[in-house]
């Protein structure tokens, strides 16, 4: 039997069964990209998760597929792991953009020689342990014919490096190398990103060192991964850089760390970026009783005792713009699809807990409650909240990762989470204890007065966009100029002084406000006649005062 074959029994690809196409010669084997990457998605899904599933297994946790992500702890070698490309056209050996061992062309019938050359190059390129197994599966048989790579994929998810699929003269996808090094220009692909984005200036290495990590953190978690080992890392910049050579390529990863298949796409790409997609075997604890209730009479459960699905996390991708309140923000979760082991059929539920009351959640961290676990600062997993540092570190950790969420908060929401911090921070009998980590107190304080910082401005940033308050109520032109004037007239000294990157964020989106086509051209173009129209303009004028003052102030300290 095919390694994984237990799994999709009942899956139809392109008008055959998965099997049929995967474990024999079919009459017409995936002429077409989307069919080929469909039939790849249940096989890698089955040899290189469900099967090697166990009672020992380790489920990947939901926060680890919620952006921003952690950076991963633990390699567990007994995994299966690999990576691949596929290319929707043939190869040009001599011409490609990488490295790789290149699986001579076998024809039709197969040619004996070229068969037991790419045996040979493939015992070559395998663990030595690994060749009997590999002699007694394949025999003398091709290589190279898509119905072969189920056999093949267990032993290539065992070596260190690619392979590559692509079409042969005839246009049938087909094996055609190993051993593969997709190209990783770190290096450059920070500078240019940094440089584009504004972060960089050319000759300054004070803004370069400052920058640095943040622009790298943006750049691979655009295309899906936290600052990581090399596998990922050379994925994710091998994808970028063919979508700047507008091929039509799947690009996917496995790592004994992660333990999730991440696939960077083409198909579906928008804004110059691949598409992400991940995939992983996970608890549903995030599920309310109506999601587990349908999840169970459905069958979708990989492991019902512990709750354990197979769930696919589509991403959306947002492009820098330094104006932007939650500027770091560079990927989040667009749908969640739990998949069938059986039929492949999906259903969307919110595995993750996207959709939880975070503000139980952060009621049983403060009380030392929660059981959970997280990374704190990408080197410690911090498991449980009982013990105070422990809390502080939980506490730090959890507001950085959910911090876009929380900034987007209704204002009584937000109120409710500041009240809680606060009573936190300043309850009388955790005063003795908290004093024992002076450190972490005052970092947690300084979060909480950024999260609350990016709060206002995201109300204000959402306020201005939509014409509304965040009861949904419409605002006229007089109405947003007065708020914008009156928040800038308070917090703009405070800001000045201590967060003047805030400042600008804000001057920009009062001068949004001023630059506003319909208020320009209704009111400033002619003397005031009534007094609305006065008053409109009277609060345009003053907010423009505000904002020339703080701009100049920005600009003599050298914004």
């Amino acid at each position: 039997m095919v390694s994984g074959r237990r799994y999709f029994r009942e899956v139809e690809v392109g008008g055959q069964r998965l099997w049929d196409l995967l474990a024999r010669q079919p009459e017409r084997p995936p002429a077409d990209m989307e069919t080929a990457c469909a039939a790849l998605d249940y096989l890698h899904m089955a040899v290189g998760l469900l099967e090697p599933y166990g009672r020992d297994y380790p489920l990947v946790e939901p926060r680890e597929l919620v952006p921003s992500f952690d950076a991963p702890l633990i390699e567990y070698k007994h995994l299966p792991a690999f990576s691949m490309v596929l290319l929707d056209r043939p190869i040009s050996y001599q011409d490609e953009c990488f490295q790789f061992d290149l699986l001579l062309p076998e024809g039709h019938p197969p040619d004996p020689s070229r068969v037991a050359a790419n045996r040979q190059l493939l015992r070559q390129r395998l663990p030595r342990d690994q060749v009997p197994e590999l002699e007694q599966v394949i025999g003398r048989r091709s290589l190279t014919p898509f119905s072969r790579y189920a056999e093949l994929l267990p032993f290539l998810a065992r070596m260190d490096r690619g392979h590559v699929i692509a079409r042969d003269e005839e246009g049938w996808f087909q094996l055609v190398g190993i051993f593969a090094s997709f190209p990783s220009d770190l290096d450059g692909e920070i500078k240019r990103l940094g440089r584009r984005i504004g972060k960089f200036r050319k000759g300054d290495n004070e803004s370069y060192a400052a920058n640095r990590l943040f622009v790298y953190r943006f750049l691979m978690e655009q295309t899906g991964f936290p600052v990581c080992g090399e596998r990922h890392t050379s994925a994710a910049l091998f994808a970028r850089r063919l979508m700047r050579r507008r091929e039509r390529f799947l690009v996917k990863v496995l790592g004994h760390s992660d333990r999730t298949i991440t696939a960077l796409t083409s198909q579906g790409a928008t804004q110059g970026l691949p598409r992400v997609e991940k995939v992983a075997l996970v608890e549903a604890r995030g599920c309310s009783e109506e999601g587990y209730r349908r999840l169970r009479e459905g069958g979708f459960f990989v492991d019902r005792r512990r709750r354990v699905v197979l769930l696919r996390v589509r991403y959306t991708q947002h492009r820098y713009h330094p104006d932007n309140v939650l500027e770091e923000r560079a990927l989040s979760v667009q749908a969640q699809e739990v998949i069938h082991p059986q039929t492949g059929q999906v259903l969307e539920a919110d595995v993750l807990g996207l959709g939880q009351d975070r503000l139980l959640l952060l009621n049983d961290i403060v009380r030392g409650e929660y059981p959970g676990c997280i990374v704190f600062r990408d080197q410690e997993q911090v498991c449980g909240t009982r013990e105070i540092g422990k809390r502080l570190k939980f506490l730090l950790a959890w507001l950085r990762k959910h911090r876009h969420i929380l900034a987007d908060y209704s204002p009584d929401t937000f109120e409710r989470v500041s009240r809680v911090l606060a009573s936190f921070l300043n309850d009388p009998e955790l005063a003795d204890d908290l004093a024992r980590y002076p450190e972490l107190v005052a970092e947690l304080k300084q979060t909480v007065g950024n999260l609350r910082h990016a709060h206002r401005l995201r109300l204000l940033e959402k306020l201005v966009h939509n014409r509304a308050d965040a009861s949904g109520r419409r605002l006229h032109h007089v109405h947003v100029l007065t708020i914008l004037a009156h928040v800038l007239s308070q917090e703009g000294e405070h800001l000045a002084q201590h967060h003047p990157q805030l400042l600008a964020k804000l001057l920009t989106i009062c001068r949004r406000e001023l630059q506003h086509p319909y208020l320009k051209k209704r009111y400033l173009t002619r003397l005031p006649r009534t007094p609305a129209e006065r008053e409109v303009v009277g609060e345009y004028k003053l907010l423009e005062r505000l904002v020339n003052r703080f701009e100049g102030r920005l600009d003599a300290a050298g914004r």
